[in-house]
């Protein structure tokens, strides 16, 4: 299982410039090892390390609400800072976040109440905070703050269901 700090680690990294990326043949194992378990876009252990790490009674999955439009109006840039803006959030209420693909995330928790509290605080806090993008004319834009929505279940299936 790969520990919480080498993913701080691994962000902090992944903010450098992509092209200074290494290849894969110059990466260590381990580099090779996070490469294949972070995501590059937000920082988070991905659906794969999801997968492979410890079982958990409950989980949840949750989605950014108005990604289309934010991408549409802003341009695909400004959607990867709600992205990411989405992950921070996620992480700053104590939940157990993986970024899954695009704006789909997943979530870990001992029960349901904890996943429950958590998700809503975080909603509460993405729909509180404004966060700024820069419009494909170049302008900054001020967006007030976004939302989200998300389900519980014992199983991804049934978290997807709801």
């Amino acid at each position: 299982m790969i520990e919480r700090s080498m993913i701080e680690r691994s962000m902090i990294e992944r903010r450098i410039d992509h092209l200074t990326r290494k290849r894969v043949a110059e990466m260590s194992p381990e580099e090779m090892r996070l490469a294949l378990l972070v995501s590059g876009k937000t920082g988070l252990l991905n659906r794969r390390a999801f997968a492979e790490g410890g079982v958990s009674p409950f989980v949840a999955m949750s989605d950014v609400n108005g990604l289309k439009a934010l991408n549409d109006q802003f341009g695909y840039a400004a959607g990867d800072i709600l992205i990411r803006r989405f992950a921070e959030v996620l992480t700053s209420v104590g939940l157990d976040a993986y970024h899954d693909k695009g704006d789909e995330f997943l979530c870990k928790a001992e029960s349901y109440q904890a996943l429950n509290l958590r998700l809503s605080q975080a909603q509460q806090l993405l729909r509180e905070q404004p966060f700024v993008v820069c419009g494909l004319d170049g302008r900054i834009a001020s967006i007030p703050g976004a939302d989200f929505c998300f389900g519980i279940g014992t199983n991804l299936e049934e978290a997807e269901v709801r």
